[in-house]
């Protein structure tokens, strides 16, 4: 499996990414396990505003740090972020965009996410929260190092049915 993740970057994200990023954010297969629709070029312009304040759009009191990774040519190839709640709860979140998925980049670009993090705060431990059919980000995040925390029965209703989202955790 080849892949490009020795030249990986981040870079944080800005308003002005949502032009770049749209056309890959809004591929119906990065939606399978999710239960939010695709959002709109607009929706997503607005988050990236709160992304570079580093502050989330609907909860005052989080931190949110999100990068685009990217590869040479300034090439995009998916998102992470982590949410820094007020009582020190974290949770990491990504997405990869079609092309580029199976080729090694989420584990490299979330390991550089989770360093940055790491670096700015001190945290006990980092969560991520994986819909139980989502095997590709499930296998990110045991190679990270995660382990299975907690099974939240039927927390989830995607497509017409019900699904177990799975807490993994990593103590630092």
């Amino acid at each position: 499996m080849a892949t490009d993740a020795g030249i990986l970057r981040l870079e944080k994200v800005t308003e002005q990414h949502a032009d770049l990023l749209y056309s890959y954010m809004s591929d119906p297969h990065l939606y399978e396990y999710l239960e939010e629709p695709i959002p709109t070029f607009m929706e997503i312009k607005h988050k990236f505003k709160f992304a570079a304040l580093e502050k989330s759009p609907d909860n005052h009191t989080m931190v949110w740090l999100k990068w685009v990774a990217i590869i040479s040519q300034h090439q995009p190839v998916g998102v992470v972020e982590i949410g820094i709640f007020d009582d020190q709860y974290a949770e990491i979140g990504f997405m990869t965009f079609v092309d580029f998925q199976k080729r090694g980049y989420a584990p490299v670009y979330c390991s550089l996410a989770i360093a940055e993090t790491q670096r700015r705060f001190s945290l006990f431990a980092l969560h991520a929260s994986v819909n139980e059919h989502n095997l590709a980000s499930r296998k990110v995040v045991e190679k990270l190092g995660f382990e299975l925390h907690k099974v939240n029965q039927n927390a989830e209703f995607i497509k017409g049915r019900s699904s177990d989202e799975l807490t993994y955790r990593i103590t630092f």
